[in-house]
Formats: structure tokens, sequence, C-alpha cells
């Protein structure tokens, strides 16, 4: 009996071993992200766009410099470096008495470590299997990472309402632990170092500019990630008035909408661009609903449509950034993370800002009108992509002709 295609990777000591110390690593993380989050809310909730500024903005700093660091060294010892960094500022959520400055403080470092812990995990995964298994690697990677934010924010939601906000952050630190213990026992191929040299950083950027599949991918991502995909701040702002039951079911949906696409994404074998335009049109339709939806179900509902529209632009996005060249995945991935989370990082202040001067939807219906613009412009790009082969076609055809 074969093996599917999507599951293939598994096969792999180590990946399997490195999957299995991912799965409780996110998911506690994101357990962490809906208690943060409830804790902000609670203490002031306009505050909650810069905590998320503030854990992102790093990535666009400091992201395309770290990705020149890990072309340059061993990336299972960048990874577990980050992820004993991560475990740490958990703790110190989990054990301090949380103010605002102080959540500032443990917001800006978690967001520099994670701007290494990014590239340097998406560096090494394609190292973990053979060549022709870094499309199933990736895609159940997606997936993993979709199964551990819909746990994880189910998980949160019932910790912070019965044991509290310290014991899911504690939660959080153990296994970053877990996962150091898990990635020390693997064996991983030597990495594929660059050696130091001037220009490596601008040499990335402009590889991924002169690139016209890398170039697009990134603005398609930019752009959403910034106006549309706002959810950390707008869904939790939504939706308050409901309760940290209410707040966690939310982001629960919001995942498994997201696990949806992963899935399907995974199944299909290797998304690519042609799939941009349908997700981002996707994504439109349901922050519309979002924005205008009359009652709490129907609100859930455009949330589990935003997600499932996110995982999708995802997937391609990172399906099409994989065909660079292996020289440059940790400085081409360093960017995407730096594209990826400074739109979260720029997108949470703007969404709290509509929310608190015209309203709670208003985040929703600027990103439902961002998506579309997205979508129309994929589509037109793609009409003209489509007219230029038939025109030649058609040249030839004529010239068959003549002949």
């Amino acid at each position: 009996m074969s093996t599917h295609p999507a599951i293939r990777a598994l096969r792999v000591r180590s990946f399997r071993v490195y999957v299995l110390g991912q799965l409780p690593s996110v998911t506690c993380s994101w357990a962490q992200v809906v208690a943060l989050a409830w804790v902000v809310v609670e203490l002031d909730p306009r505050a909650l766009g810069w905590v998320v500024a503030l854990q992102f903005l790093p990535s666009v700093l400091f992201g395309p410099w770290f990705g020149a660091v890990v072309d340059r060294h061993d990336r299972r010892r960048l990874l577990i470096l980050a992820e004993a960094g991560l475990g740490l500022v958990a703790l110190y959520f989990a054990l301090a008495d949380l103010t605002l400055p102080l959540i500032y403080v443990l917001a800006g470092v978690w967001g520099v470590v994670n701007a290494l812990d990014t590239p340097a995990r998406r560096a090494l995964v394609p190292m973990l299997v053979p060549a022709d298994l870094a499309a199933s690697a990736s895609a159940l990677t997606g997936t993993v990472l979709l199964v551990g934010m819909t746990t994880g924010t189910a998980i949160g939601a019932a910790m912070i309402t019965t044991v509290g906000v310290s014991a899911t952050f504690g939660l959080n630190a153990l296994s970053f632990l877990l996962d150091i213990v898990l990635l020390l026992t693997i064996r991983v191929p030597e990495s594929p170092r660059v050696r130091r040299a001037p220009g490596q950083i601008r040499e990335g950027l402009r590889y991924v500019w002169r690139t016209p599949v890398l170039r697009g991918a990134m603005v398609v991502l930019g752009t959403i990630g910034t106006f549309a995909f706002t959810v950390q701040v707008s869904v939790p702002t939504l939706v308050r008035d409901g309760g940290a039951g209410l707040v966690g079911t939310a982001f629960t949906v919001l995942t498994a909408g997201g696990l949806v696409g992963t899935v399907a994404a995974a199944v299909h074998g290797r998304p690519g661009p042609r799939m941009l335009p349908w997700a981002t049109l996707l994504m439109a339709a349901s922050s519309g609903l979002t924005a205008a939806a009359p009652v709490a179900p129907v609100v859930l509902v455009g949330i589990g449509g935003i997600g499932l529209a996110w995982s999708l632009i995802i997937a391609a996005v990172i399906a099409t950034l994989q065909t660079a060249d292996p020289s440059m995945t940790g400085r081409v991935m360093a960017l995407f993370s730096a594209v990826l989370l400074g739109g979260t990082a720029c997108g949470g202040p703007v969404a709290a800002t509509l929310a608190d001067v015209a309203g709670p939807r208003a985040p929703f219906v600027v990103g439902a009108a961002a998506a579309l613009a997205v979508a129309t412009r994929l589509n037109v790009a793609r009409t003209d992509r489509t007219g230029r082969t038939h025109g030649r076609d058609t040249g030839r055809r004529e010239d068959l002709l003549h002949r």
C-alpha cells in the first residue's frame, strides 16, 4: 500500500522527531497568545495593537540580517538558542506581576528572538528530508502549525478561565524545553553555510526583487498581512463583550478554518501562484461577512472563512518562495518573515486605531477592501499573461499557415 504524497516526509525519522517537538510548542504558544491578548484587553484594549507591533516589528528591523546569519551558521544550533530564549520569555511572563510597561518590554524581547527563530526553523526543515520530499515536509509543517493553533487557542481559552494566565505562560515555557530536548536528538546534515561577505543582505533583497514570481508573492503577503489579517487585534476587540470564553472560541474558529485550508493544501500537493487570486477573493468575502454580521454565530462563520483564506494564501506564498536558489533560502525566508510579521506589526496599531475611531467592525471593512483590490490585480495580471501567451500561439499558427 503506497503512502500518500502529502505525508511521505513522515517516513524520515529526523523530520518525525522535529514534528513531535513542534506540535506541543506551537499549541502552547497559541495558548499564550490567547492569554496575553486577554491580559492586555483587560488592562487597556487600545494597547493591544502596540503589543502586537512590538512582538513582530523586530522581524522587519532585524529579519534580513538574521536571515544572513542563518545562511552562515549551523541552523539547528541557532534554532535551539532561539527556542531557549523564547522559553525564558514565557517563563518571565508566568512569574512576573504583569503591567503594561513590562508587557511592552517582554513583547519586544520576544519579537527579537522570534526574528531569529523563524528563518532558522524554515531553513532547517528542507535539510531534514530528501529534496523530493521538501514540498511534503513544508505542507506537513503548515498542518502541524494549524493543528497546534486550533488546539492551543481552545486550551488557552479553557486555561485562562480555570487555572489562570500564569499557568498558561508556564506551560508554554515547558513546551520549549521539550522541543529543545528533541532537537538535540535528531541527526541533521551539515548546514550549507555561505561565507561571510559584504552586501549579502542586499544581495538577498535584490534576488527577490528581480525574480517576478517571488516579488509578486511578497507583495500579496505584505498587503493582506497589513490590512486584512489583523486578527490578533481585530478579533478580540470585536468579541470582547462576550467575555474570555467568546474570545477563545473566536480564535479557535479562526484557526480551525486555517486548519481546513492547510490540510487541503497538503492533500493538493504543492500549491502555487494560481491559488492566490481565489484565496484573496475568499479573504475579501469573509472579511466583509464579519464586518456586516448581525449576530455572533455569523461573526464566527466569517472569522472561520478568514482563517481558511489566510492558510491558503500562506501555503501558496511559501510554496512559491521555496523555489528560490538553495543558497538564498535563509535570506528569502527571513524576508518572508519580515514581510509577514512586519505587516502584522504595522497592521496591529492600524486596526486598533480604526476600531477606536470608527468601531470594532472597521478593521474588517478595510481588510475586505484591501483583499478585493489584491484579488482584482492578480486576476488582471493573470489575464494579461494569458493574453500574451495566446497572442504568441496565434502568431505561431499564422506563421505556419503562411508557410
